[in-house]
């Protein structure tokens, strides 16, 4: 942003003598400009004011310095600053002026020019109480002492101005964000309302293909080709697939738009239940469960089960083309002490280089044949961690199982602190 000029200044004293001993220090010389111009152009450089090049007002008295204030104000050409004197019978005196000129403008600059004063200096600077805007020279003063109070106040006000201005554009930039963001989140809360009623209102046609496709199937029996049952099998598939989407996406609106009901929730009791259940669907498989003691957080019950369920379903269901089925759910401290809870397993694992995939709205890193579900799992997971104001991330290798992290800024710690721990996020692979 470029510097804002302003040598536009006022002098308020009632001796007509300092008013031109003022003019010649601060204004022009004939012909100088002439000459600042010409040497600009003889050695390329910018021409620089001819002498100190100030615009100079005269007042005599404090109330008709104020009223040039006002007209410059009022006009939008502010004085930089003003030289006022401190004794100016039979009017007001130097402070009450400042006081008035302040009133008016409070950003011009103001030094004092008295010879002695009616009041102490202390009590002057307390009755103003404005000291950054404020200077005090006595009489008699040099030229180079009034040339360099107008050169640094002048530069001093321009610099003010800059630095109003930017801040005005600074607040304005974030109210223009936080209106922004407000819409979007607005549009983002309209949009899942959408997809939570479309969804609904898809659960019963779909519902309604799968049960006459059913019928269909046994009316056929015995009389439909096997060209007939394939093409009748796609569709009872198809209504299936589309059947589980719908589910997906209105679970998913629910993580959004559900009010949250904080309570102390025991992770430990959750993840060996479902593991339990997993057991018993499945009881010939082998698998090694470890789930550790007290894992004790802070949060919505309901989302915090539907989160871990997610997770343990995916260790099972990855896990599952293993001989020997490995999981483990627990907690480490991170760098900080934070608590990370992690669900770790042997199964097909992933590559890194997709991690950022991984909790993106129905994305897959395998083939669906190979692991069946809608993919919304580890979406789910996400926001119903953001929700609580966590984060969540991954780390695998392909045919080497995968851990997945997330924290909860509440967690409750009961017991002794685990001994593992993990490395700073940084050094992680995050998605």
């Amino acid at each position: 942003m470029t510097l804002q000029q302003n040598r536009h200044i006022l002098l308020i004293d009632d001796m007509p003598s300092i008013h031109e001993d003022f003019r010649k220090i601060l204004t022009a010389r004939p012909g100088a400009r002439e000459l600042d111009e010409a040497e600009a152009a003889l050695f390329g450089e910018a021409a620089s004011p001819s002498g100190d090049g100030f615009e100079l007002d005269s007042a005599y008295q404090g109330q008709e310095g104020v009223a040039r204030v006002e007209a410059s104000v009022q006009a939008g050409r502010p004085y930089a600053m003003a030289f006022v004197d401190m004794r100016m019978p039979p009017g007001w005196d130097g402070v009450e002026t400042i006081e008035r000129l302040w009133r008016i403008d409070p950003q011009v600059q103001i030094v004092i020019c008295t010879a002695y004063s009616d009041y102490p200096w202390e009590e002057v600077l307390a009755r103003l109480d404005v000291q950054d805007r404020l200077l005090i020279v006595k009489k008699p003063f040099d030229v180079i002492e009034v040339s360099q109070l107008a050169r640094t106040l002048t530069a001093k006000w321009a610099l003010s101005r800059q630095a109003t201005l930017q801040m005005n554009s600074l607040a304005e930039a974030v109210r223009d964000l936080t209106a922004a963001e407000a819409a979007l989140r607005q549009s983002n809360k309209e949009l899942e309302a959408f997809a939570y009623a479309v969804s609904h209102d898809l659960r019963t046609p779909l519902s309604i293909m799968n049960a006459f496709s059913n019928l269909l199937a046994k009316e056929l029996e015995g009389h439909a080709s096997k060209k007939m049952l394939h093409y009748l099998s796609r569709i009872q598939a198809s209504a299936t697939v589309g059947a589980q989407l719908i589910e997906a996406l209105l679970s998913l609106a629910q993580v959004s738009l559900a009010e949250l009901r904080m309570e102390r929730v025991d992770l430990s009791a959750i993840a060996r239940q479902r593991l339990g259940e997993y057991r018993s669907a499945v009881p010939q498989r082998e698998a090694s469960i470890t789930v550790q003691d007290d894992l004790w957080v802070h949060g919505d019950r309901r989302l915090m089960l539907m989160a871990l369920q997610h997770l343990l379903d995916n260790a099972w269901k990855f896990s599952s083309l293993r001989t020997h089925t490995e999981i483990e759910v627990g907690r480490l401290d991170g760098a900080d002490g934070e608590a990370v809870f992690f669900v770790r397993d042997n199964g097909s694992g992933f590559d890194m280089a997709y991690a950022g995939k991984l909790f993106g709205t129905f994305q897959r890193l395998h083939a669906a044949h190979e692991f069946p579900g809608p993919g919304a799992g580890l979406v789910t997971v996400s926001r119903i961690v953001g929700r609580h104001g966590g984060r969540v991330w991954a780390d695998s290798r392909p045919g080497d199982g995968a851990t997945f992290y997330f924290t909860l800024p509440s967690a409750c710690r009961q017991g002794p602190p685990h001994e593992g721990r993990i490395e700073p996020e940084e050094n992680r692979s995050a998605p």
